[in-house]
């Protein structure tokens, strides 16, 4: 790898134009891009009066730095998680994950439910055969 203006060893590539420099051409940009002039090259976008600003966005071929990206957490140990609860629709890992897709909490209210009504239906069931050995 060369550097595009003398062809020696190139060193880094310019986060402007993306550009291979050695060490008299650039350092973070290449000499074209920090002056906008270089000698000998005919191109016509090469030529400015002024030195151009630094770019908006880095180039395509540097890693780009992310934007305020934060990871879903799970709603209680603030894990990192990929899993959404179909009730209540919080984040939740698999640490704290129920059945059939509901985090702990919904899956334990779920379950109360089922409770109660059993409950209930065995107390009717206990009155009910209470009643019939008192009749007879």
């Amino acid at each position: 790898m060369s550097c595009h203006i003398c062809s020696a060893e190139a060193v880094g590539r310019c986060y402007n134009c993306g550009a291979l420099y050695c060490d008299k051409h650039g350092d973070g940009n290449c000499v074209s891009c920090d002056t906008s002039i270089v000698a000998g090259d005919p191109r016509p976008d090469r030529i400015s009066a002024a030195p151009r600003g630094a770019v908006q966005r880095p180039g395509w071929w540097r890693p780009q730095p992310a934007e305020g990206y934060t990871p879903p957490a799970c709603y209680h140990c603030g894990g990192i998680t990929h899993r959404v609860c179909a009730n209540c629709h919080v984040h939740f890992c698999a640490d704290h994950a129920g059945i059939n897709g509901l985090c702990a909490q919904c899956s334990q209210s779920s379950n109360l439910g089922i409770w109660v009504l059993a409950a209930v239906g065995l107390i009717l069931g206990v009155l009910l055969l209470f009643g019939l050995f008192r009749r007879g």
